[in-house]
């Protein structure tokens, strides 16, 4: 008698088990998106656009980026996936579409085409790599750390004009997700700041512009200078 009671009551126990794990709320994906607006504050060798067509090119991404899964680490040897913190657009969709964007907003160039095929004939071809997309937890302290290649070349002749790395990392101090992807944008913003300093360089030269010795060479290695809010930025 008391086995039979022992058994009703597990399977009793086994019932309501079963209930709740058909009742629970299955947890909700979040869908996050690199975002900002570009300004037009960078001082131009030439105020007018330049004459040409550049045609950007969908960026590159390492493999171990290329997921819609947001990465996080922990170290230099692990990589981490969020199961329910996702991209909203593919990384190098989404990095092309905002390059594109600050491109048009600054008018660097009179066209700015996706494909070969949209009428106007390119004269340069802007491509890249997103070498890394990703949260880095240290200890107590998060980082938000973008790497991205981007390189100019002149479609004539093959030539390649520009080549830069751009390696970033900014400090997150409320240890969330949002306030990383918040960061990253910013880190994104400031990329594109420095790229199209560089690229004015190299196309007031393409156009026969007289640079002074002020306006520098566009870099050809690893980014530097001062990103914003330095104190809270870390370059790898």
């Amino acid at each position: 008698m008391k086995n039979a009671r022992f058994q009703y009551r597990n399977l009793l126990l086994l019932i309501a088990a079963m209930q709740l794990a058909f009742c629970a709320v299955p947890p909700i994906k979040k869908y996050y998106l690199l975002n900002y607006q570009p300004i037009n504050r960078t001082k131009r060798l030439n105020e007018a656009a330049y004459p040409y067509t550049i045609r950007l090119k969908e960026l590159d991404i390492e493999e171990a980026y290329a997921r819609p899964q947001i990465v996080y680490r922990q170290s230099a040897y692990q990589l981490r996936y969020y199961p329910y913190r996702v991209w909203a657009v593919k990384p190098t969709r989404m990095v092309t579409d905002l390059i594109q964007k600050h491109l048009l907003a600054e008018n660097l160039v009179s066209h700015v085409v996706r494909r070969f095929d949209e009428g106007k004939v390119p004269d340069y071809e802007l491509s890249g790599v997103i070498e890394a997309i990703e949260e880095y937890d240290s200890e107590e302290i998060w980082f938000a750390h973008l790497a991205i290649w981007l390189r100019l070349t002149r479609l004539s002749d093959g030539r390649i004009l520009y080549a830069r790395q751009f390696d970033k990392r900014k400090r997150v101090f409320q240890n969330n997700p949002e306030n990383v992807i918040k960061e990253m944008s910013a880190i994104m913003e400031f990329i594109m700041n420095q790229a199209i300093h560089d690229l004015d360089v190299v196309l007031a030269k393409e156009y026969g512009i007289a640079t002074s010795p002020r306006a520098g060479k566009p870099a050809t290695g690893d980014s530097s200078g001062a990103a914003p809010d330095t104190s809270s930025e870390t370059n790898e």
